[in-house]
């Protein structure tokens, strides 16, 4: 569908004001994708994707007719190395916002090995392992001990079960698994009890700039994650209530109790708008302004960040039943907005599994988006 934007965008292409209305294709990981039976949404409103993956350069454009429709194509190569699950894909004007120069869009975090996350309760150790009676590292392998770290296409990720219920990670071919009782996380009036001065069990990255000072109040971060139960078998007895996850920011260190820091907390329950059985991949989005920021705080001097993750079960506790599996972290920039630039169509992956669309590792593909155009 053609967005409102791409209508303007077109508009000011057909005069010469615009040199291009589409130049990159996008891809994304966020909505659930839909059967053939179901209908697409109106997406004439939608201004980014819900978790753009990567972006390429629109290398041929065609023309045909097809079911008696009209409908202009573009094509682009996909990038070989990485893994994706694609479910939403868009086009732009452009491969970035020129006006947003160093506070656009980007990825923040990709929960990989080789970004250097570490867990954090009673000894900070590699991910993936527990500590046996004597306090030495044992490692566990994916959905077993209180974390892991694993690739995506780990055949034990990928089993038929957890690809119904949606539990596969998306991004990239990289996922941090941390159990639903590991950090024990609770509520009061409705907000996630402060866990900086308790230091509850978390996985962290140390070393890496957040600096984010230059975006504006509208902008947003979004969390791509899934919750996976720890087997594939039937679903266990209980069932999910709530899903709590907290990602601190934090600055230089100044006391235990008084550590500059952001707060980014996600509370999910159980309801008409989020069916557990149903889907279980998730991107939360919160623009900057909603997230709490301590009296001392300042994103220029961010140099670690905190995961906290629990799930609570039907009878209010924390569950070792599932696993919160983390994805990416995106950084979307709503506020510089540019008349040449912009997102100019976007849909929702349909097909007959309503399953997303896995680009292989190592592999060559390419990728069409069709625009219908008549006269009226």
């Amino acid at each position: 569908m053609i967005t409102n934007k791409g209508k303007s965008i077109f508009a000011k292409y057909m005069i010469g004001q615009t040199p291009a209305y589409a130049s990159y294709i996008a891809l994304g990981c966020g909505p659930k994708p839909l059967t053939l039976a179901e209908s697409f949404s109106d997406y004439s409103e939608k201004t980014s994707l819900d978790f753009e993956t990567f972006r390429v350069p629109i290398t041929s454009r065609g023309y045909l007719v097809e079911d008696g429709v009209s409908k202009i194509v573009f094509s682009a190569e996909l990038p070989t190395e990485e893994r994706y699950e694609i479910s939403e894909i868009g086009v732009y004007s452009a491969a970035s916002n020129p006006d947003a120069g160093l506070s656009d869009s980007r990825t923040m975090l990709k929960f990989s090995d080789t970004e250097g996350w570490v867990v954090h309760d009673t000894a900070v150790r590699e991910l993936g392992t527990d500590l046996d009676d004597n306090g030495d590292p044992v490692p566990y392998p994916p959905l077993s001990g209180t974390t892991f770290v694993s690739n995506a296409n780990n055949p034990t990720l990928r089993q038929t079960a957890r690809i119904a219920r949606y539990e596969t990670t998306r991004f990239l071919n990289s996922v941090i698994g941390m159990r639903g009782d590991y950090s024990d996380l609770s509520i009061v009036s409705g907000s996630i009890i402060d866990t900086l001065s308790n230091s509850k069990p978390h996985i962290h990255l140390t070393g890496t700039r957040f600096d984010i000072s230059r975006q504006g109040p509208a902008d947003e971060l979004s969390l791509a994650f899934s919750v996976a139960d720890s087997s594939v078998g039937p679903a266990p007895e209980e069932t999910i209530d709530k899903i709590l996850i907290r990602v601190e920011f934090l600055g230089t260190e100044s006391s235990s109790s008084n550590t500059p820091h952001a707060r980014f907390d996600v509370i999910l329950e159980n309801d008409q708008e989020n069916s557990f059985d149903d889907n279980r991949y998730f991107v939360v989005s919160k623009k900057l302004s909603e997230l709490y920021l301590s009296s001392n705080f300042a994103w220029a001097d961010a140099t670690t960040v905190r995961v906290f993750a629990t799930v609570i079960n039907d009878s209010g506790q924390a569950s070792d039943s599932y696993y919160v599996n983390l994805d990416g972290m995106r950084l979307e920039n709503k506020t510089l907005d540019n008349p040449l630039y912009g997102l100019v169509g976007y849909t929702v992956i349909k097909n007959t599994d309503a399953t997303p669309i896995v680009k292989s590792p190592n592999t060559k593909n390419f990728v069409e988006f069709r625009f219908a155009m008549d006269v009226i």
